[in-house]
C-alpha cells in the first residue's frame, strides 16, 4: 500500500456490491443470521421401517430404498413465504436432517448436545492423549510439545465444554423433545449398527494398521466426527461414499414417471439373479419414493392456499401448485418448471444420501432449451430468470451444513459451498458452450452472495466478454467464483478412461472434483498428507507428530545421512510416498467393499446412468464410470521447499547433517536458531518462477501422481489423485512438528496448491510456478490466489489486462484458479466488526464460505496468504 494511505483504502477502494431485490436479501439475511436447527425427522421415520424390515427378513437393498419411502411417507414439508422454488429436507425454514443408519456425526450428537457427556468425554480423550504424549516423549517431551504449541498462539485441539446451541461457530439447536427422543431412543438402537461404528470394528479386524498406529488415532484429541480415519500418520481415508452429479438432466427431459417405468421394466426382466433382482425393486421403490416426497409436496402447498388469507401469497402458491402439479413426475416444459423439477429431485435424493456431496452439474447447459423458448415465446424476462437462480444458488448453499464436532468448527464454517455449479467450457461436440445463462448465472451468484462455489469452463475460445464478467463479479466482493482450465481437463480426464464427449461435457463436485455428470460414482475420498510422508522419510519409516512417535508407521528405505545423493533423498520420499498410495488403495477398497455390501445407495442409482444397464447399485460399480479419489494435501509447496532446503544446506553447501536437522526440527528450532535462519535465508523456494525449484516440484509431483495409475479400486475404477486442502491445512498443522522448508510446529501448512507465503515475484511468480506442475495427471487442484482489489480494477483496461493474465497462466498449463478478491485491511476490519462484511466470501481449501463464520486460526491463515496488487 502506498506510504500516507488510510488504513480502510482497501476497503473505500472496493465496495461490496449488493444489488439483490429485497426477497433475495431478506432470504439470505434469514440464511446468515437465523438459528439452524437439527431434525430428527428423518432418523425417526427411517428407524422406524428399519426396525420393521429387520424382523421382516427383507433383503438389504429394498430395506434402505423402503426406509427412505417411509420417511417421504411421513416427513413434515415446509413452504415458506419468501419461497418461489418448493421443497425443503427438514420442517425448517433452516435445518439439517441426520443419516443416522451411517452414523458419521452420531457420537458428535451423543457427546455434545449434553455439557455432562462433554465433560465426560474430555476427561476420557485427554488421559489417552496425556498417556500416549508420557509414553512417547516422557514428561520433559510433554511439556515441550504444550509449551510450543502456546507460544504460536495454537493449543491442542479441543472440543471445549459448549454445548452445539452455545458455540460461537456452526451452532445448532434442538428442541427439547426432539433431543429427549434423539438420546433416549435413536441414538441408542443405533450403537454399533451405524455404518461407521462397523466399519471402524471390521477396519480394526482386517488388520489394516500397526498397533502403535491405533494408539495414535485414539490419543488424538477432542474429535467426536467419524468423518474421516486415520490409515497411518501420512493417510487418512473418508468414512462417506463420495461426491457426484445426478442426472438431473433426463429427469427434467423425461420426468419421474417415465424413469420409473424403465426400473419396472428392468425389474420384470428374466434371467435375473437375486441380487439383481433386489437391486432393480429397489431403484423402482426409490422412484417411488422421490415421486411420493413431490406429490406430498404439491398437497402441502394446497393445504397452505386453504389456509391462506393473504391474496398476494395465495396467489404465489398457485403458481407453485401449478409448476409442482406438473413436475418432477412428467417433462417439464418451461424454465421454472425446469428449476423446480431440478430442487425437488435433488432435495429428495440428497437426503437419502446426505453425506455425499450432490453437486448440481452444468446448469447453464441444463437450463439454457427452456429458457430460450420461454424467452422467445415471451413467458420470461432475464432479470426474473436470474432471480430464481439467485433463490436456487442460496437454497443450495443450505444443504452443506452437517452437525459437525466442535473441534472441527473451529476449522470449519456454516456453509462450505462445495457443491458447485459449472458453467461455460465446451459443448459434447468441442465447441464453445458459453450460453446467456452464463452470464445470468455469474451475475446471480454475485446479487446472492451464496457462498455456493460457482465453477466457469474456460477453453482457448472462450470469449473475452466471459472473462469480463468473471473480473466484474470478483472486483465488487464475489470470491465464490473460481476458473477452469478445458484445454486440461479434457485431456486430464481421457487419460482416465472418458471417452472425448463425455470429457468435453464435464463438471466439477465436491471442491474441485472432475467427472461426467450423471455417469460417474461418487468419488470415494482419501489423501496422502505430504509432509507427513517426508517427516517418515527422514526418520527411515517412523513419524512423529506432536501427539507422539509412531513406529514403523512406512517402510524401511535407509538412514538419510547414509544418503550419497540428493535424488537417493528424492527416490527415498517417493518410495514412501508409493507405499502410502498403497496403504490409502487398500483402506479405501475395503470401505467401498464394506458400504457395497451393508450400505446399497438405490436412491443415486436411481439417477445415475449404467446402474439399470449394467443391474448393479453404484456402490457396486454399476455407473458407467468409477473413480476413487486421492488428495494430496499439507503440501506440496512445504514439501518442495523442504526438499529445496535439503539440497542446498545439506548435500551442496554441507551446513549440517541430517542428524541435526532433525534434532532442530524435533526441538521447533529452539537453541537452533542459526539454522532456522540459514533455511529461512534460502533462495528459490517454489512459487516465484525459479527454474530450479520449479522444475524439481514438477519431476516430484509427476512421479507421485503416476503412482496412482498402478491401482484400480474395489469396483475397478481409476484412483485419480487431486490437489487440495480444504481446511486440513490447518488442523493438521496444529498437531504436526516443525518441517524442514523452516515451518514451526503447530502452524498451517499451505493451502491446497499454494506456495508456502515465500513468493516475491506477484502473481505471474505464482502461476508459472503452478503451471509447471503436469495436471494432466491430475483430476482437480485449488490454486488459491489473494488479490488487492486494484489487481483487477475498475475499469476494462484494467480487467483486460487480469484477463490476460490468466489466459497466459492456462496457455502455460495451468489448471485452475480461484482468487480472493479482499485486502489484507479489509479482512482484518472484517474480523474486528464482522457484522459489517456479513456477505464478505473467501477462498478457504478448494470451496468458498463466508469469512466472518471461520474460526479466528482459519482467519488469519487467509489475512497470511500473499497478497497481489495494491502496491
Amino acid at each position: 500500500m502506498p506510504k500516507g494511505q488510510p488504513s480502510n483504502f482497501g476497503n473505500r477502494f472496493m465496495k461490496i456490491r449488493d444489488n439483490a431485490s429485497e426477497r433475495i436479501k431478506r432470504i439470505r439475511k434469514r440464511y446468515l443470521d437465523g438459528i439452524a436447527w437439527i431434525s430428527i425427522e428423518r432418523a425417526k421415520y427411517y428407524t422406524e421401517s428399519w426396525r420393521e424390515t429387520e424382523k421382516a427378513g427383507l433383503p438389504l437393498d429394498i430395506r434402505v430404498a423402503l426406509a427412505m419411502k417411509n420417511v417421504f411417507k411421513k416427513m413434515t414439508h415446509y413452504v415458506d413465504p419468501d419461497d418461489r422454488l418448493a421443497g425443503a429436507w427438514t420442517e425448517f425454514f433452516l435445518g439439517t436432517p441426520i443419516d443416522i443408519e451411517r452414523g458419521l456425526f452420531n457420537n458428535v450428537l451423543r457427546v455434545e448436545l449434553d455439557r455432562l457427556a462433554m465433560l465426560a468425554h474430555q476427561v476420557k480423550t485427554n488421559a489417552r492423549f496425556a498417556a500416549f504424549m508420557l509414553r512417547k516423549h516422557g514428561p520433559l517431551g510433554f511439556y515441550h510439545t504444550l509449551r510450543e504449541t502456546r507460544a504460536v498462539g495454537a493449543a491442542m485441539p479441543s472440543i471445549g465444554l459448549k454445548t452445539m446451541d452455545e458455540r460461537k461457530i456452526n451452532p445448532y439447536s434442538i428442541r427439547p423433545q426432539d433431543k429427549e427422543y434423539l438420546l433416549k431412543e435413536l441414538l441408542p438402537y443405533w450403537k454399533d449398527r451405524d455404518i461407521a461404528s462397523r466399519l471402524a470394528r471390521e477396519t480394526d479386524r482386517a488388520g489394516l494398521f500397526s498397533g502403535d498406529m491405533k494408539a495414535f488415532a485414539a490419543a488424538l484429541p477432542a474429535t467426536t466426527s467419524r468423518m474421516y480415519t486415520f490409515v497411518s500418520t501420512g493417510a487418512v481415508v473418508g468414512t462417506y461414499q463420495g461426491h457426484l452429479v445426478l442426472d438431473y438432466e433426463q429427469a427434467l427431459r423425461r420426468g419421474l414417471l417415465a424413469m420409473r417405468e424403465d426400473a419396472r421394466q428392468a425389474a420384470s426382466e428374466n434371467r435375473l439373479t437375486e441380487q439383481e433382482k433386489n437391486f432393480q425393486q429397489s431403484v423402482e421403490i426409490a422412484f417411488d419414493g422421490v415421486i411420493m416426497f413431490a406429490q406430498r409436496l404439491t398437497q402441502k402447498i394446497e393445504e397452505d392456499i386453504g389456509n391462506v388469507v393473504d391474496p398476494e401469497w395465495k396467489a404465489v402458491l398457485s403458481e407453485m401448485l401449478e409448476v409442482c402439479s406438473r413436475v418432477p413426475l412428467n417433462p417439464a416444459t418451461s424454465l421454472r418448471e425446469a428449476i423446480q423439477s431440478f430442487w425437488t429431485v435433488k432435495v429428495a435424493t440428497e437426503l437419502a444420501n446426505i453425506t455425499n456431496v450432490h453437486s448440481a452439474g452444468r446448469l447453464d447447459q441444463v437450463f439454457f432449451p427452456y429458457y430460450r423458448s420461454d424467452l422467445e415465446a415471451g413467458l420470461i424476462t432475464p432479470a426474473e430468470a436470474r432471480e430464481l437462480f439467485e433463490e436456487l444458488l442460496l437454497k443450495i448453499m443450505t444443504h452443506n451444513m452437517r452437525p459437525e464436532s466442535n473441534f472441527i468448527g473451529d476449522f470449519y464454517q456454516r456453509y462450505e459451498g462445495s457443491a458447485p455449479v459449472t458453467l461455460g467450457g465446451l459443448k459434447r461436440d468441442g465447441t464453445d458452450a458459453t450460453n446467456d445463462l452464463t452470464y445470468l448465472f455469474i451475475e446471480a451468484a454475485d446479487r446472492s452472495k451464496s457462498a455456493v462455489n460457482v465453477v466457469v469452463r474456460f477453453h482457448k475460445n472462450s470469449p473475452e466478454e466471459l472473462y469480463l464478467a468473471v473480473a466484474d463479479v470478483l472486483y465488487h466482493g464475489t470470491s465464490s467464483v473460481s476458473l477452469m482450465n478445458d484445454d486440461i481437463c479434457v485431456d486430464a480426464m481421457r487419460r482416465r478412461g472418458f471417452s472425448l464427449e463425455d470429457a468435453n461435457d464435464y463438471s466439477i463436485t465436491g471442491c474441485v472434483d472432475l467427472l461426467a455428470s450423471g455417469k460417474t460414482g461418487g468419488i470415494g475420498f482419501a489423501a496422502i498428507l505430504l509432509s507427513r510422508v517426508l517427516d517418515i522419510t527422514l526418520r527411515n519409516g517412523d513419524s512423529r507428530t506432536l501427539v507422539g512417535t509412531v513406529k514403523d508407521a512406512g517402510i524401511k528405505t535407509g538412514d538419510p545421512d547414509g544418503f550419497a545423493s540428493f535424488d537417493q533423498l528424492v527416490d527415498a520420499f517417493v518410495a514412501q510416498a508409493a507405499n502410502m498410495i498403497k496403504v490409502i488403495v487398500d483402506a479405501s477398497n475395503f470401505r467401498d467393499r464394506f458400504f457395497a455390501e451393508n450400505l446399497p445407495a438405490p436412491y443415486i442409482s436411481a439417477f445415475m446412468q449404467g446402474c439399470l444397464e449394467n443391474r448393479k447399485d453404484v456402490t457396486r460399480g454399476g455407473a458407467v464410470y468409477d473413480l476413487s479419489g486421492i488428495l494430496f494435501m499439507n503440501s506440496i509447496a512445504n514439501v518442495i521447499d523442504s526438499l529445496h532446503v535439503i539440497k542446498k544446506l545439506v548435500f551442496e553447501e554441507k551446513r549440517f547433517t541430517f542428524a541435526e536437522l532433525l534434532r532442530a526440527i524435533d526441538l521447533n528450532f529452539a537453541g537452533y536458531e542459526d539454522i532456522h535462519r540459514m533455511i529461512k535465508s534460502v533462495e528459490g523456494k517454489w512459487g516465484n518462477g525459479n527454474a530450479e525449484s520449479d522444475e524439481l516440484a514438477r519431476q516430484v509431483t509427476t512421479r507421485l501422481f503416476e503412482e496412482t495409475y498402478k491401482h484400480r479400486s474395489y469396483k475397478n475404477g481409476a484412483f485419480v489423485p487431486f490437489i487440495n486442502s480444504m481446511t486440513s491445512h490447518t488442523y493438521d498443522g496444529r498437531i504436526s512438528i516443525a518441517t524442514p522448508d523452516g515451518r514451526k510446529a503447530a502452524m498451517p501448512f499451505a493451502a491446497s496448491c499454494n506456495p508456502y507465503n515465500v513468493d516475491r515475484c506477484g502473481p505471474t511468480g505464482v502461476l508459472r510456478s503452478v503451471a509447471r506442475l503436469d495436471f494432466k495427471h491430475i483430476l482437480g487442484c485449488a490454486v488459491n490466489v489473494r488479490l488487492h482489489p486494484s489487481a483487477i480494477g475498475k475499469g476494462e483496461e484494467s480487467r483486460r489486462k487480469w484477463a490476460a493474465l490468466v489466459r497466459t497462466y492456462f496457455g502455460l498449463g495451468g489448471m485452475q484458479i480461484q482468487p480472493t478478491v479482499a485486502s489484507t485491511e479489509m479482512l482484518r476490519e472484517a474480523q474486528q466488526n464482522p457484522e459489517e462484511y456479513r456477505s464478505l466470501i473467501v477462498k478457504v481449501g478448494g470451496y468458498s464460505t463466508y469469512f466472518v463464520d471461520l474460526g479466528k486460526e482459519i482467519q488469519n491463515e487467509i489475512i497470511a496468504r500473499s497478497e497481489h496488487g495494491g502496491g
